[in-house]
């Protein structure tokens, strides 16, 4: 060792030797306080985003129960086409035809065509656009509750050349659940039902 350089395990020991006794309490207090503050912190994070889902679910409620009526038209519109009309002839009696899973024909339909004025441009406003593009409903079923054939139906005796005509009644339920949404979370979302009786 060089006659210059200090004495390193004397000053250790000088050092220790002049610093006063220390228990630590001041570390385990301010780590207590850290811990409290992280607590406290994390619990109104919580609350804030409750209390902001339950804002939009309020906001947005009206919004997923139009996109559930919403199934309700375009149900009854399907009805009327070709596949809709071979559905009603061929199903037995509380069979379900889910219209909105993947493959169907109304999935991935958001009320915002539904709601489109009808024989000019769409001129709404684009944050209202926006909005009502992400309502939309994740589930559109028809089931069959009751098929009926009326056979009543035709004219009296010596007012017509021909006799009745056969007519179909079809008792039908429709269950729609509109949500709103993005693809991250749904914020608010209606459960919706309705029976109705269908002539063709």
């Amino acid at each position: 060792m060089f006659p210059w350089s200090p004495n390193t395990q004397l000053i250790a020991r000088e050092t220790a030797a002049q610093l006063p006794a220390q228990s630590g309490i001041a570390l385990v207090i301010a780590l207590i306080v850290l811990l409290v503050l992280t607590a406290m912190g994390a619990g109104i994070a919580y609350v804030t985003s409750v209390q902001s889902d339950l804002v939009a679910s309020v906001i947005n409620k009206p919004l997923s129960i139009d996109a559930g009526e919403a199934c309700f038209d375009n149900a009854i519109e399907w009805l009327s086409t070709s596949d809709g009309r071979g559905w009603l002839n061929g199903a037995q009696q509380n069979e379900v035809k889910k219209l909105a899973d993947k493959g169907g024909p109304l999935y991935g339909k958001t009320i915002l065509l539904d709601t489109a004025p009808i024989g000019s441009g769409d001129l709404r406003e684009i944050k209202f656009q926006e909005r009502v593009k992400r309502a939309s409903y994740s589930t559109c079923d028809i089931q069959m509750i009751d098929p009926q054939t009326d056979l009543n139906i035709g004219s009296e005796i010596g007012t017509a050349t021909a006799y009745g005509a056969r007519s179909f009644q079809y008792v039908v339920s429709i269950a729609a659940v509109g949500v709103v949404g993005n693809s991250f979370s749904t914020s608010s979302k209606s459960a919706i039902e309705v029976v109705l009786q269908y002539i063709p």
